[in-house]
């Protein structure tokens, strides 16, 4: 006999001592940590930016804005994407693309935590002028 079941889909425990209850008060929805592996003040690279972000059940990221083009590879877990005025489910195995300038956020639902690796490179200027001449503009 064949018994499958996925923790993804399963129901939280109710117990106090759950990250749930715990953060459950909390007064912002941010809920996650991020390590910066990549980084122009204190590497070799000159333009690239790469860091992996840990979104934690009930979490989600800081929403912003950069001039810099992002690439994103999620690692484990499942979630949700807003990109502009755009929403993408996002799991395991799934890739995605931020242009320069476009707000972005990630949001974490399910049971086990979202994980993410991340990529973003400087544009020089020629790149800014033609990445603002196909719409995209910077809103730092």
């Amino acid at each position: 006999m064949k018994f499958v079941i996925n923790l993804q889909n399963k129901e939280a425990d109710k117990d106090a001592r759950s990250l749930r209850a715990r953060v459950e008060a909390r007064d912002k929805a941010v809920l996650r940590d991020t390590y910066f592996l990549v980084n122009p003040a204190d590497s070799p690279s000159r333009r690239l930016k790469m860091g992996c972000t840990i979104i934690y059940p009930t979490g989600t990221t800081t929403g912003h804005a950069h001039d810099e083009e992002e690439v994103y590879f999620v690692i484990s877990g499942e979630g949700v994407m807003v990109v502009g005025e755009d929403e993408f489910p996002i799991k395991a195995g799934d890739g995605l693309y931020v242009p320069p300038g476009e707000y972005h956020t990630t949001y974490q639902k399910g049971n086990l935590p979202l994980s993410v690796l991340w990529v973003t490179g400087k544009l020089d200027r020629e790149e800014q002028i033609h990445s603002e001449r196909n719409g995209y503009k910077n809103d730092d």
